[in-house]
């Protein structure tokens, strides 16, 4: 399963690749401006953020100096984790997938997919997409940067044979019950800021809203038949 290869080694070699990049990206990530501006007037409602997929966290924490809340990250890479926890001490970081959660229901106001819905087994995606609801509270709000495919694609990951991406419309899982509303979607791309036509280069960062009350009470008795 891609999720044990995560854990024991393409993790680290994923956070060997980028280290460089994300440390020159500091404070110009499109997607955090976006969450910045979308989600300010929330900030009093916004005390715990969770990342998952979070590396070493450096996006985590510029978010959570953003909106004055507490950082929780999980990540595969045994090597993110610990640099994270050197260089970005006021965050909780473990070692863990999008399938485990490590914390309690209902404890965090943010939910953050941060890039990895794409590599999650497909065995194990309705698990992910579970853990993530059941950590984020009613009244709170889920966001995911992943590719922004208009259907589903699955192509051979690039740095590991034997491993694949999944591309999908991982927001209409969670819109397509009506318990969360989509509050804002920002298409762009690895190259600039704004939307690409070039569909394999499509981005997005979706954020939705969790109803605290999705089923709206109607008076009067109910019958099946």
């Amino acid at each position: 399963m891609q999720k044990e290869v995560f854990l024991e080694s393409e993790g680290d070699a994923w956070f060997n690749r980028n280290a460089e990049r994300i440390e020159a990206a500091q404070n110009s990530w499109h997607e955090i401006i976006t969450m910045e501006r979308v989600l300010k007037p929330f900030t009093n409602q916004i005390n715990q953020i969770l990342e998952i997929g979070c590396g070493n966290g450096a996006k985590l924490n510029n978010l959570c100096n953003a909106l004055n809340a507490t950082g929780f990250g999980v990540d595969p890479s045994n090597k993110a984790i610990s640099s994270g926890r050197q260089s970005y001490p006021d965050l909780k970081l473990y070692q863990s997938t999008a399938d485990s959660l490590p914390l309690p229901d209902s404890s965090i106001d943010l939910v953050l997919f941060g890039f990895c819905l794409y590599l999650v087994d497909r065995e194990s995606l309705f698990r992910a997409i579970a853990e993530a609801d059941r950590v984020c509270r009613k009244g709170g709000f889920l966001a995911i940067l992943d590719f922004d495919s208009p259907g589903r694609m699955r192509r051979p990951y690039s740095h590991l044979s034997g491993l694949f991406s999944f591309k999908n419309s991982y927001s209409s899982f969670f819109e397509a019950g009506g318990h969360y509303h989509l509050v804002s979607k920002d298409s762009f791309s690895h190259q600039s800021d704004f939307f690409s036509v070039d569909v394999h280069e499509r981005i997005s960062i979706s954020i939705l809203y969790k109803e605290p009350e999705p089923y709206a009470l109607v008076e009067g008795p109910f019958s099946a038949t």
